[in-house]
Order: structure tokens, then sequence, then C-alpha cells
């Protein structure tokens, strides 16, 4: 020890420089008083610091055996807090940790980082069991480290997800998906699954490895979104899309709080008698600048946040108060169509919410229609039924928006108490094409029929398509070859201007 205080700084460079952080420290000085006990034990992680002249052999041995225990100990901790234990892998924390010493020794310019996904995999542990899926998870873990080798990092970072960090050859997406091509014999079975990889080959230095597993991870969303069983590569463009959402839903916030967001009303005419029936409730956004945000950008963001459900009711207390405006025209019988989102819908408060919209606006319930997408009705049969009964008991009526776009089970939407079929706009569209001449439109009109369901078409532009969907038997429609969605006084104004002698 050439000074006083080589000892502490040597335990500083094995702490700070090495991070040697499980390895325990026993330091004996010369100097008595130098550093004061607590303080040194303390600052320094060491796990006992004696003068010499106290190094007596049941000392020393106690000393040594206490620093062996809390070894043991700590790299007991160490696999609880860094490795999986069904797999044997290592965990996200460990990952990020290896991934980001690795990225800032600037010795992966040939390296990736992805993202696997086994598909269906909560599927799999509900029709065999937990104990079957972890037996699943287990060799899979074994063929991915077997097959990648000892140069792919490998781990295991959720239920069903494995991180791989390694070099871009090795770990070529369609090589590693062809992994799971084979059956995993997990005891007596011979499971076939599939996968889906999400990758990123833009590692460099300045990139961390939480910011390298996130791009992975856009990259794997996008890739079940398109098609499970496959995989992506992530790109620039793909973040910049990420950021431009987050401004967006900051910008939609603020939209809320200052009042930008409005409601438009698009009126609904009877096809046969061209009589105005009711009006479609529909929410706009308008920037500072004037420029308009289309509602298929933000509605899904709005829906993403939880935000649709404060908007949505607004909405719906926005439309039952231009109602009684609206039939105070002379129009007693209009109906006002609001449409409500998923999340909406399940929300627990809806019903009550509904109520005490109708209550403190005074509007008829018979006049409002409530409008949920094809794909919302499908699912969850026993809750549907519960929740749209509930509905109509309380005489509002139920239309089926957007139908024919998914996948719908017929003998279930008989069992739906629903009182109106909306054909999608882009069947009417359709309606005047030579290839597919609206096959969809009149199927979905012969099954209003035969439900005994009235049939409301969207997006009508010209007499052509409406005059095709009268022969079809269709009853209602709109569009804008009646009108545009409409404000409030827009509206007044188109009633009044209907109202007058031609």
């Amino acid at each position: 020890m050439e000074r006083e205080d080589a000892g502490l700084k040597l335990v500083k460079t094995i702490r700070q420089d090495f991070k040697l952080e499980e390895l325990r420290i026993i330091l004996r000085t010369g100097q008595p008083g130098y550093a004061p006990e607590i303080e040194t034990i303390h600052d320094f992680d060491i796990n006992d610091y004696k003068t010499k002249s106290e190094l007596t052999r049941t000392k020393l041995y106690a000393t040594v055996t206490a620093a062996l225990r809390a070894y043991e100990q700590i790299k007991k901790l160490d696999e609880l807090a860094f490795y999986d234990r069904l797999s044997k892998l290592p965990n996200r924390n460990k990952f990020l940790d290896l991934a980001d010493a690795k990225l800032k020794s600037g010795a992966c310019g040939q390296d990736a980082i992805a993202i696997v996904d086994i598909d269906d995999f909560s599927e799999i542990n509900d029709a065999l069991g937990h104990q079957q899926g972890d037996r699943l998870l287990q060799s899979v873990a074994e063929r991915l480290k077997v097959e990648l080798g000892p140069d792919v990092l490998l781990a295991r970072i959720g239920g069903d997800t494995f991180a791989l960090m390694g070099p871009a050859a090795v770990m070529e997406p369609v090589r590693v998906l062809s992994m799971f091509r084979q059956p995993f014999q997990v005891q007596d079975d011979a499971m076939v699954i599939t996968a889906t990889l999400g990758l990123t080959r833009q590692l460099t230095a300045d990139i961390s490895g939480r910011d390298a597993l996130k791009d992975a991870n856009i990259a794997l969303k996008r890739a079940k979104k398109s098609r499970r069983g496959s995989f992506v590569v992530y790109s620039s463009e793909m973040g910049s899309d990420i950021r431009e959402r987050v401004r967006l839903l900051q910008n939609l916030r603020q939209a809320v709080e200052s009042e930008r967001l409005f409601v438009v009303y698009q009126p609904q005419v009877n096809l046969s008698t061209q009589a105005i029936v009711g009006v479609e409730a529909l929410i706009r956004w308008r920037r500072e600048d004037g420029a308009f945000v289309p509602p298929d950008r933000f509605i899904p963001l709005a829906e993403a946040s939880g935000m649709i459900v404060a908007i949505g009711d607004w909405v719906l207390r926005m439309a039952c108060h231009e109602l009684r405006r609206f039939q105070a025209l002379g129009l007693p019988d209009l109906r006002m169509s609001v449409n409500v989102s998923q999340m909406q819908f399940r929300h627990p408060d809806f019903l009550e919410n509904l109520q005490r919209a109708l209550a403190d606006t005074g509007v008829n319930p018979v006049n409002l229609e409530l409008e949920i997408t094809e794909s919302v009705a499908m699912e969850d049969a026993d809750f549907m039924l519960e929740t749209l009964h509930s509905i109509r008991k309380l005489g509002i009526s139920i239309a089926i928006d957007d139908f024919g776009t998914g996948y719908s089970s017929l003998s279930h939407l008989r069992q739906l108490p629903i009182d109106r079929l909306k054909i999608d706009r882009a069947f009417v569209d359709e309606l005047t094409q030579p290839v597919s001449g609206g096959h969809i439109a009149a199927m979905v009109i012969e099954l209003g029929r035969n439900l005994k369901l009235t049939v409301i078409a969207e997006g009508i532009e010209d007499d052509a398509q409406a005059q095709q969907l009268r022969q079809l038997g269709c009853h209602e429609g709109q569009g804008y070859l009646y009108a545009k969605p409409l404000l409030p006084q827009q509206f007044v104004d188109w009633v009044a201007q209907r109202k007058l002698p031609h």
C-alpha cells in the first residue's frame, strides 16, 4: 500500500470501475482510526473493516464465513432479480443490463435486437393448463438456446415473449421463425405453434437497450397486426409514427380542455318518401389554425387512452340537447343516432350515465338510437345480450354500424335485440361498379328483411345509388346526396329549405 487511502481506492475501483458488486470484501488495515469504521463499511460496501491487531483466528474465521454466506445470499437474490425461474434464462432487467453494456462498448455494429412472441399462447394455457404451457415455454427456450448458439444473448422478458441480441446474420428473421416449424415435444404431446417476430438493426453506441427493445416491440406490434407468424423490421418511419401519435394525443387533451371538439349532425331520410327520419351525431375536431383532424385519426387515440368514455358521454348529452331543439322544428318523431365505442359500452357506469343523460335533457328514449359496430356486437355474447336488453328496456333503439365489414354469427345476430342494420359505405360504393355490382349490399338488405329489421345505407352520393338501394328494398339512407354533416344551425336551415315549395 503506497498511500494511506490505497486500500479504500482499490475497493472503489472494484465496485465502480469493474462493476463487481457481488464480490465480498474484507478490509484489514495497519492504520487504525484512519477512516471511521461504520462510515467506511456503509460507503464502500465491504463486509468488515478491522485493524490487523484484531486478526485473531476466531475473528478471521467468523468474518470470512459471514462474507461467504452474504455472497451466497446475494447470488440467490441476483437470480431472483435477474433470471427467469422457469426457463433459467436472463429476465428483462438482466437483458437490458447486458444489452446496455454491449451497446456502450461499441461492439454491436453488426448486431440486432429482436422480440419473439408465441402466437395464441393464452389459448394454449386455457386449453391445456398452465403446467403444460410452462413446459412448452421451457421447450421453446431450450430450442432457441441450442439453435441460436452462444453468440446470441437470449432472455425471457414476458409471459410468452423472448428477447434476442446478437449478430444480425445469425438472427435473420426467416431463420429464427423456421425454428418453430418442427413440433415441440412436450411430455407425450407434439405441439405445433407459430411465433411472430419484431426486429431492429438500428443499434448504435448512443442508443440504450431499453430504447432498442422498444423499437423491436413497435415492429412486433406491426407484425402481429398485419399477419401472425410473420416478422417486421423496425424503420425510423415507425418511430416517427409513434411520436406523431403521442403529439396528437397531447393535442387532443388540449382540444378537450379548450373545447375545440364539436358535434355535427348528418340527416337520414326515408328512401321512398324522402322524409327526414333521423340524424346521426358525429364528432369533429378543428385545430387552432382551422385545420380539421380526421375522426379516423383521433378517435382510435381517444379509445386507446381511455378519453373516449368522457368524450362519448359529452357527445351523448350534446346530441340529446340538440334533439329537443330539432324536434321543435316540426319533427316530433326525429330520431337521434349516437355512436358508442367498445370501451364506452363496456364501462361499468355506462347504463347509469345513459339514464342520467335522458333525465337531465328530458329526451324521450324512443327518439334515441345507439349505434355499435358489428365487431362490438359480436363479442362476449352473454354480456352483450344482457346490456342490450337493458338498453331496450329504457325504450332506446339499437343499430349495428358498419355491417358486413366483420364476421357476424347469424345465429348470434338473431338473438340480439336490435332494430336497424347499417350498410357500410364501402358496399354502397360498389353498387355502381361493374365487377361487384352491390352484391353484399343486396345480401345485407335481404338479411334485414328476413330478420324484420330496418336497413339504412350510409355514404349515398348520387341518385343512381339511391335508386338501386330503393329497388333492392333498403329503407333509409344518408350521405352527401342529401346533406353533409351539418352544424346545428345549418341543420335548422337545411330543414327549412326542404320545406319551401319547389
